[in-house]
């Protein structure tokens, strides 16, 4: 039987199957949600899901010994793979592996006016049943750097969340969830898949609001 367990505070139970991410919940109209499932196959299904007007809400992850995260106010010739700045997000701190590739990010349904300033405002609940998105990534083939090794259990922690988009109070928190099957072996690189790595960012305003 699946397990299953919503995060509404920082605090997470690793063995749930599904996370919900800090500031998510699934009666929400509003900002953004985010979801992780464990699929028990070393992979990762991240759910988002946008109530918003912009396109510049995009997840990024890490694997739990690369964490935390820098402090936004850290400098950048400190930063260890997987972290980097990424300026098309225009925000100055650090970001780790995007989610998928391409990567995944809030999207808008046909019809909704898309936030563009100064000709579009932004408007947290321009969805309010929500545009879904979903990417799956098979952490074995996380790339720079490679994923270390499992535990004996055959599982990896990973960590997620959402750093940027136009509203601060819309970002997500950082949850992490245990991904299992993945087996007590070293992976290396050989899975061959892009979904684990860099990719691009979806650019624009992302740090332009508060």
């Amino acid at each position: 039987m699946s397990r299953r367990l919503t995060i509404i505070t920082a605090i997470s139970a690793t063995a749930a199957a599904l996370v919900v991410a800090p500031g998510s919940t699934h009666a929400a109209t509003k900002g953004v949600e985010l979801t992780a499932h464990d699929n028990g196959d070393c992979t990762v299904t991240f759910t988002l899901v946008n109530h918003t007007n912009s396109t510049f809400y995009q997840p990024d992850w890490w694997f739990d010994q690369e964490g935390p995260a820098p402090a936004k106010t850290a400098d950048p010739s400190t930063y260890v793979a997987p972290w980097r700045v990424v300026p098309s997000t225009g925000t100055t701190w650090a970001f780790a592996r995007w989610v998928g590739s391409p990567a995944l990010h809030s999207e808008l349904a046909p019809g909704v006016p898309a936030f563009a300033p100064p000709t579009v405002g932004y408007n947290t609940s321009a969805q309010p049943d929500g545009k879904v998105s979903t990417a799956t990534v098979d952490v074995r083939a996380a790339t720079g750097p490679e994923a270390p090794d499992a535990s004996d259990a055959g599982t990896q922690t990973v960590w997620f969340r959402i750093g940027n988009g136009p509203v601060t109070g819309d970002r997500i928190a950082p949850a992490s969830i245990v991904v299992t099957g993945c087996g007590p072996q070293p992976w290396g690189s050989t899975a061959g898949s892009s979904d684990g790595g860099f990719g691009s960012s979806i650019g624009g305003v992302a740090g332009l609001l508060p």
